[in-house]
């Protein structure tokens, strides 16, 4: 059997073969780009969860600040000493004498200061109105506390000098 015998003879098989094996190679060329595809979307899926983290953290901190907005807002100092007035009054502590004393700037923040001479019945309510004082829905820090004695006051008060800070940020 020459070569040409067997050519004709297996042709079927060789042409099945062939297109078989082009098959193969088309299908690998098709497969890798495929594989090439998912890898970048799933390189893009990992960018863009990172963002949405970046972008739930930022949101986190914009309501944070929202909030600290709120709390700091600019007050006038009418308002700060109507405030410290009505908490004395509901505590019943006597306000002698309350004026402005000065008030110190940064960028982000004002601390408006106030001096206050005020006289309480006994420590409770003086410690009541200081109470309510810093836990007020604004800002205010006692800054400083001096109390004199109330032995050498003939009617057994206690009285009392402070400095409140009212605290506002700055927009």
């Amino acid at each position: 059997m020459d070569l040409s015998g067997f050519i004709n003879k297996g042709k079927n098989q060789i042409v099945g073969i062939g297109i078989l094996i082009l098959s193969l190679v088309i299908a690998s060329n098709i497969y890798k780009g495929k594989v090439a595809e998912v890898e970048n979307l799933k390189s893009q899926i990992a960018d863009e969860n990172k963002k949405n983290e970046a972008l739930a953290v930022i949101n986190k901190l914009s309501e944070s600040l929202n909030s600290y907005e709120k709390l700091l807002a600019r007050r006038d100092t009418n308002l700060s000493m109507s405030d410290i007035t009505n908490l004395a009054s509901d505590e019943g502590i006597k306000i002698i004498a309350i004026k402005p004393s000065g008030q110190e700037k940064t960028p982000e923040y004002v601390k408006l200061a106030f001096d206050l001479s005020v006289v309480a019945f006994d420590y409770d309510s003086l410690a009541g109105f200081i109470n309510k004082l810093e836990s007020f829905e604004s800002v205010y820090m006692i800054d400083q506390l001096n109390i004199d004695s109330p032995s050498f006051n003939a009617d057994k008060e206690l009285k009392a000098s402070l400095r409140v800070s009212a605290v506002a940020i700055l927009k």
